[in-house]
């Protein structure tokens, strides 16, 4: 990474407050309509996210082509996610976001539903003992 965009990532989260507390951790899928990763992950997400709904706000970024990167963008900024949008190159995985506004983890489609679970689990874990 260069030096100018690493200083831009930084300025951008000053900017975006992406040190605000949230209420709840999130889950942030980075995902696009010819992703095979997403068509991947999906049917496994579709699982195990009923489970946590209550506990985790689920967030999908869209990035399938340029009008909907443009109305991504602008839901990362409000969510204060703008630097991990703006630093994301791929799709079909999730970052996971703990209420501090940390990436504590990641779902990826090569994961089982239970290691979904379990990170989940975790997520939502951790965010009740802060």
């Amino acid at each position: 990474m260069t030096r100018l965009r690493i200083a831009l990532l930084l300025l951008m989260s000053l900017v975006a407050g992406s040190s605000q507390a949230a209420d709840k951790p999130m889950a942030v899928w980075f995902y696009a309509d010819w992703c095979m990763n997403c068509k991947m992950i999906a049917p496994k997400l579709a699982q195990v996210q009923p489970e946590f709904e209550q506990r985790i706000d689920f967030v999908k970024l869209d990035v399938t082509n340029a009008q909907r990167k443009e109305a991504t963008r602008l839901q990362a900024d409000k969510l204060g996610i703008t630097p991990l949008y703006m630093s994301n190159t791929a799709t079909g995985w999730l970052a996971l976001i703990d209420t501090q506004g940390r990436q504590v983890g990641e779902l990826r489609h090569f994961m089982t539903v239970e290691q979904m679970r379990t990170a989940l689990t975790q997520l939502a874990e951790k965010t009740k003992s802060q």
